[in-house]
């Protein structure tokens, strides 16, 4: 799993790299083809790699082996939401998450703890689900995301979520 998240006071954040670097190898972007005309040399994401946008209009990319059992990485961003009014932006990723024979996979994790070096902590924890077609053309899922930061007591100073985040990647 991979977690990145802007630290506490992340009102403003710039996404642009994240963004680029979700698209590179997209499925949105036509690959370069070399070789005779008519001839087709495959790269290694072919029929492999599916994208979309989230509801939130972020960008989500998933890429899977060649039969379809693993999901090698699949990465995301999220927008969050906390109680205390701020919001913000996280990139979440998922890597070799099996995918069962009927094509559904789940993942969860945490609540993590972080001991902050004042004394705070923060948890942190997610989920990732969803199915792949019968044709193995289209994912479909949901993608959560929560940030709680406690005070030195542990009482709960702060919580930021994604919410639960449906969405459809295509190939």
């Amino acid at each position: 799993m991979t977690h990145r998240m802007m630290l506490h006071g992340w009102r403003v954040t710039t996404v642009g790299a994240v963004a680029g670097a979700l698209l590179i190898g997209s499925p949105m972007i036509p690959a370069a083809v070399a070789g005779p005309a008519g001839a087709r040399t495959p790269n290694a994401a072919t029929g492999n790699t599916y994208g979309g946008v989230t509801p939130q209009t972020e960008p989500i990319v998933v890429v899977m082996t060649a039969n379809r059992r693993k999901i090698v990485r699949a990465l995301t961003v999220l927008d969050m939401t906390c109680t205390s009014g701020d919001t913000g932006l996280v990139t979440d990723g998922y890597r070799q998450v099996p995918v069962s024979k009927k094509g559904r996979f789940s993942l969860a994790f945490g609540p993590t703890t972080e001991r902050n070096e004042d004394g705070t902590t923060t948890d942190y924890q997610g989920r990732f689900a969803g199915k792949l077609n019968a044709a193995k053309t289209k994912i479909t899922g949901t993608w959560s995301y929560t940030i709680t930061d406690h005070d030195v007591a542990g009482a709960v100073t702060d919580t930021c979520t994604s919410g639960s985040v449906s969405w459809t990647a295509k190939q």
